[in-house]
């Protein structure tokens, strides 16, 4: 598609660099796809962990559920893009590098549905598609994604500032640690329950952020 859209006569093709932020609040349930059952085995076995460890030091440790286990960020993006245009027609792919207070993410965002038009000297867009991430935590052991469904409508201004709003319908993500995991069913260690798992999904997130194209 970018080639088709870059050989056409009548295409531009830029680079694009935008800067913004990504707040995630992920919502974990039983229910969560792809984290759901390991949802439920953190909360079981933490639960049973901190049993054996109040019993042996004389402490009250709360129990947690599943919903002490979401994800709620703020991550600080920054993504180098191309973009290529042909008449009304706009694509984008461009690789969202996250970094947050415990987590960071590096990832590729795929927008094939996008529409463009102009207003004077400003290009009015608007786009579609997604982006899949790699999600980490500090320290080892670690794995995890972010998935999101994305749509966007920016301005150019001068060809050159831009200035992105971004609505993600959906997204999905998280981080798992099962050596921690195993460490609680096996050694009864208590760590703080995000550091093993910390998952969900959410609807309706919005991000904003600013850049040049050139």
């Amino acid at each position: 598609m970018l080639c088709l859209l870059a050989g056409s006569a009548s295409a531009e093709t830029r680079g694009t660099l935008r800067v913004g932020l990504l707040p995630l609040d992920l919502e974990s349930s039983s229910d969560t796809p792809l984290f759901g059952e390991q949802v439920d085995r953190a909360v079981t076995e933490y639960n049973a962990a901190a049993r054996v460890f109040d019993r042996r030091t004389g402490t009250n440790t709360a129990p947690i559920d599943a919903s002490d286990l979401g994800v709620s960020e703020t991550l600080a993006m920054i993504s180098p893009g191309i973009e290529a245009g042909s008449g009304h027609f706009l694509f984008r792919i461009e690789a969202p590098i996250g970094i947050g207070s415990d987590l960071k993410s590096i990832g590729l965002g795929l927008y094939p549905i996008g529409i463009q038009g102009r207003v004077r000297d400003i290009a009015i867009y608007a786009s579609a598609g997604g982006t899949a991430s790699w999600l980490d935590r500090p320290g080892e052991g670690d794995k995890g994604g972010l998935l999101t469904v994305r749509a966007a409508i920016g301005a150019r201004f001068s060809n050159h500032v831009v200035v992105e709003l971004g609505y993600s319908a959906f997204a999905l993500g998280g981080t798992v640690n099962n050596d921690k995991l195993e460490q609680m069913e096996t050694e009864m260690e208590l760590p703080a329950p995000e550091t093993v798992l910390s998952a969900g999904e959410a609807r309706g997130l919005f991000d904003v952020s600013v850049g040049l194209a050139f």
